[in-house]
């Protein structure tokens, strides 16, 4: 298990987590919400896909289409210290946001996305049905 996703392999874990930190990050009015959710993300991947050469223009897309205004760093926590790029120091603060800025810059995800998103998809799926399931932990809402 890999940042909380029933995986072995990095890759995958990494292209859920980003998958995972969008869908968890959309408003109210957002068309991921609703009968069709799994239907339209699946759809939104596709499309975010063919627009796409990077992972980061993979990300905007997909926000874009799901009226997401951004990505709140709090859904891309992994439970590791946040290593500072300066000094290589780990931090272990609830207080200090990981953005997780590789995973974003990391442009092998997009061949993932476009090929296994069925599969990615579905490690979402089964984390969101777990959490449901797993000891109400206080959720902040304070803005990211």
């Amino acid at each position: 298990m890999l940042y909380q996703f029933d995986t072995e392999s990095l890759d995958h874990a990494k292209a859920a987590l980003l998958l995972y930190g969008m869908y968890r990050s959309r408003k109210k009015d957002s068309p991921l919400n609703g009968l069709e959710t799994w239907d339209r993300f699946q759809t939104f991947v596709r499309g975010a896909c063919l627009k796409a050469s990077t992972t980061a223009e993979f990300v905007q897309a997909f926000c874009k289409k799901a009226k997401i205004d951004s990505v709140k760093p709090r859904y891309l926590n992994t439970g590791e210290p946040v290593v500072m790029p300066d000094t290589g120091e780990l931090i272990v603060s609830g207080g200090v946001a990981d953005y997780r800025l590789g995973v974003i810059a990391d442009n092998s995800l997009l061949r993932l996305y476009n090929t296994e998103s069925m599969y990615l998809i579905m490690l979402v799926r089964e984390r969101i049905q777990r959490e449901k399931f797993a000891p109400e932990v206080e959720d902040d809402e304070e803005e990211d």
